[in-house]
């Protein structure tokens, strides 16, 4: 081998800073991309990357060349370092270990001084206790002298009120040294013990035909990252009143990051995407399913069950193609690139990020749902007017410019129409009374639960207020069981809908009072129980 060979087979070795540019989220990890532009020669080179995620998957690393030929990556990997730091900290160690002895020290003698003086309260206690013991006796011998059992009495009282006080400020003295003494511990301890600090440098070996300037990047999927979404609806009334009419809403979507990997995201682009790589595809364990078999009962056995009438939105004003992604049940996966750069340090605290937001009118009504609660909401409905659906995730409420509380809101495809509740009404007062009578046909033998409910209403404001109010009545699913709305004794002869809902729109001028009645029978055969 000649000279020459030699030459070119060496390996060079060079240093880059390639920082993060690209960082897509997922639900429990993140993938971090890295870019970096080189001018390298004709050759083998060995570059290494400083200060990267010592938790990276190794599995995970990848490094390419962008779109450019005449060089390939030979290998990648992760180098991992523990750096012990060590400095001269005994002579810091020595003084707290003297201020912890003297502290000690201090302590003891404020136990000793505690101990004495309980002993000196309970012994001035015994000697009152023997003075009151001998005054019925004195008083019965004649010798009544308030003057000087006072004299003997009111000085034994007073040391004993200074006796308990020196008592408790003996007490509040060892109990803030008992505090100094747990932080001194503590940092000694700290002390004693050497820093840890865990690295990690990424070394890739290239191989170069042509020198030029080349861009590579770095992939690998990191641990202690995770994104979640976060809501803020802010709701703007048209004119002071609010009563129903049109307002308009303000809806921002963001997408709140937490991560501790160990190094820090500086000026990068943020994708948030709702694809769940911890998701399970494996198929459930199959168990025997026994069936047995039974003698029919003559007598129909029946329960009351409440069933949550749900749905996605509220729908939408015109019939559209849209295909409904999902987050939690392995539908389309769906991500979103936060429009501007962000900065996410390795702290492990939240940092929320814009991702979209739009502006719709928003008609705002008040409703009562008196059996859940009895209070007014301030209820709106909009339109999801941006090209992104909403996701399932907690939404904070500001009504003009103030903070009114926190709510929910499930998955809102784009153009479907969705509610939110602003908060109770003060202004209004609401009573709800339910009275229940129960009658058997003794000609057919069925039995018959009459139930009254009163909705009692108050509006102690100086507005009027315009509400919708709702309540229910049982369905019945059998033949042997009907349910009847006792239209002459409900008010405004309300009929329920297939669901069982009954609405009234109410109007209640300021300073008024108003009843609602609710009458329903439930009729049931004689063979049926459990009503």
């Amino acid at each position: 081998m000649t000279a020459t060979d030699i030459i070119a087979t060496e390996i060079q070795s060079l240093a880059l800073d390639a920082p993060v540019t690209t960082v897509t989220l997922l639900e429990d990890r993140a993938q971090v991309q890295r870019k970096t532009k080189v001018n390298l020669t004709a050759g083998l080179w060995r570059i290494h990357i400083d200060r990267v995620a010592p938790i990276l998957s190794d599995k995970s690393l990848r490094a390419e060349f962008s779109n450019q030929m005449g060089a390939r990556v030979n290998d990648v990997r992760v180098r991992r370092r523990m750096i012990t730091k060590k400095s001269d900290r005994s002579g810091l160690w020595e003084e707290l270990k003297t201020e912890w002895q003297s502290l000690l020290d201090q302590y003891h003698i404020l136990a000793e001084d505690r101990q004495l003086l309980e002993e000196q309260f309970a012994q001035i206690g015994m000697i009152l206790d023997k003075a009151l013991e001998e005054l019925p006796i004195d008083a019965a011998w004649g010798q009544v002298d308030p003057m000087a059992w006072r004299s003997q009495l009111q000085p034994l009282f007073q040391r004993m009120r200074d006796t308990r006080s020196e008592v408790l400020q003996t007490y509040h003295a060892q109990e803030k040294l008992r505090s100094t003494l747990e932080r001194l511990v503590n940092r000694l301890q700290n002390e004693a013990r050497p820093d840890h600090i865990f690295t990690a440098q990424i070394e890739a070996d290239l191989a170069i035909d042509e020198a030029g300037e080349y861009e590579i990047d770095f992939d690998y999927v990191v641990p202690n990252a995770f994104w979640r979404p976060y809501h803020q609806a802010q709701l703007s009334r048209a004119g002071s009143k609010e009563n129903k009419g049109n307002s308009h809403l303000t809806f921002r979507c963001d997408g709140c990051v937490w991560q501790n990997t160990g190094e820090d995201w500086q000026n990068v682009d943020l994708i948030f995407s709702t694809a769940r790589a911890s998701l399970g595809t494996e198929p459930p364990l199959l168990t025997d399913d026994l069936l047995s078999i039974r003698d029919k009962s003559k007598r129909i056995a029946v329960e009351m069950r409440d069933l949550t009438v749900k749905t996605t939105g509220l729908g939408t004003e015109r019939p559209m193609a849209i295909d409904l992604p999902a987050v939690d049940d392995g539908g389309e996966v769906r991500t979103i690139r936060a429009p501007q750069k962000a900065n996410i340090p390795s702290n492990g605290h939240p940092y929320r990020v814009q991702l979209f937001q739009f502006q719709c009118s928003a008609q705002i009504e008040h409703i009562l749902m008196p059996e859940i609660a009895p209070q007014v909401i301030l209820k709106s409905e909009q339109i999801n007017n941006s090209s992104w659906p909403i996701l399932a995730a907690p939404v904070d409420l500001i009504r003009s410019t103030e903070y009114v509380g926190r709510t929910t809101v499930s998955f809102i495809a784009p153009q479907e129409k969705f509610a939110l509740g602003w908060g109770t009404d003060a202004n209004m007062r609401v009573l709800r009374t339910e009275n229940q009578n129960r009658e058997k046909n003794h000609l057919t033998q069925w039995n018959t639960i009459t139930k009254t409910i009163n909705i009692f209403l108050s509006n102690i404001g100086a507005e009027d207020r315009q509400i919708t109010m709702t309540e229910r009545v049982p369905i019945s699913e059998l033949e042997k069981v009907k349910v009847e709305v006792l239209q002459d004794r409900t008010s405004d002869r309300i009929e329920p809908d297939t669901n069982g809902f009954c609405h009234w729109h109410l109007h209640l001028p300021p300073y008024s009072q108003s009843i609602i009645t609710l009458a329903y029978k439930i009729a049931s055969a004689p063979d049926v129980e459990g009503i």
